[in-house]
């Protein structure tokens, strides 16, 4: 039981360590042709959680870039920009419907198992 609150603890400790340098890591394969660095930037995200203060301001200045980028009225950049950010807003409602279908799951799953156990319980 202690071995495992401590794994937990250092685990608690380097995810973060761990997110930001794949982050850095995808920053730096963007450019590159060998290293995909989309990849280490999605896992860098997730493991250090969209909740993080930096990662909320990013969200919010590209979601504001592109607004700008789409409300541009040059031949090119504006329809490329409205369909980037048509892109996104797709993006993010599916990422909303996914958290909800899996929020939905859980509880599901916690009711099945409640019944369960009162059936078998008693």
């Amino acid at each position: 039981m202690l071995l495992r609150s401590l794994m937990l603890g250092c685990w608690l400790m380097l995810r973060p360590v761990l997110g930001w340098v794949l982050i850095v890591v995808g920053l730096i394969g963007m450019p590159m042709p060998i290293i995909n660095g989309t990849i280490f930037l999605v896992l860098g995200v997730i493991l250090v959680g969209k909740r993080n203060r930096l990662i909320r301001w990013s969200r919010v200045q590209l979601k504001l870039l592109l607004a700008r980028w789409a409300a541009l009225d040059t031949p090119v950049i504006g329809p490329l920009g409205r369909l980037a950010r048509r892109s996104a807003q797709t993006i993010s409602r599916q990422n909303r419907r996914m958290h909800w279908w899996f929020i939905a799951r859980q509880a599901r799953r916690r009711g099945a198992l409640v019944e369960r156990t009162r059936v078998d319980g008693g």
